[in-house]
């Protein structure tokens, strides 16, 4: 399968402009178009108002578990975080590699340090990148990661979000997949 066969959409933008709020939206179109959409999300959880880690949810079961917590007692750390590379390796990789053997369209979100500590997780987003006819992938603004580097050089289309934009966008993101058929 040459590039030219393939629809892989790079999000990226500072942290919260609204990247995961635009890859729900392109999912939640392209299934009322009948189009199958899966892989995975990353939310941020908060308590008493405060951001006190993030989950993976399987964007089809909504089953989610902790990416990472300022509570964690093991695990590598980035920033105030403990990051369940655990999690990464098995549940996230399990979810992303089914989306890649469905052959519909797969979603990645997001693509940043946390996730890029998991070896298998790499290995599956490297198979996504290579092998995928069609994906949409948020990556981190501002990593310098080769993988991620290379993710951005890979995609179609590379679309650089701004707070505000996440609802228009969705829309037109939504589009280009459903034009393909």
């Amino acid at each position: 399968m040459n590039l030219h066969d393939r629809l892989l959409i790079g999000v990226t933008g500072p942290p919260g402009c609204g990247k995961t709020t635009l890859v729900e939206q392109v999912a939640s179109i392209l299934r009322r178009d009948g189009k199958v959409v899966a892989g995975i999300i990353t939310r941020e959880v908060r308590e008493g108002g405060r951001r006190i880690g993030f989950n993976i949810i399987d964007i089809e079961t909504l089953q989610a578990v902790p990416l990472a917590r300022e509570s964690g007692e093991t695990g590598p750390r980035i920033g105030r975080y403990r990051v369940y590379v655990e999690n990464l390796d098995g549940y996230a990789s399990d979810v992303i590699d089914r989306a890649l053997g469905r052959g519909g369209i797969v979603i990645v979100d997001e693509v940043g340090p946390m996730e890029l500590m998991s070896q298998r997780f790499r290995s599956v987003l490297e198979r996504v990148l290579r092998n995928a006819r069609e994906a949409i992938l948020t990556l981190h603004y501002r990593s310098r990661d080769p993988l991620l580097l290379e993710a951005h050089s890979i995609v179609t289309r590379l679309i650089v979000l701004r707070r505000g934009e996440a609802g228009a966008l969705a829309r037109e993101v939504a589009k280009l997949f459903m034009e393909r058929g």
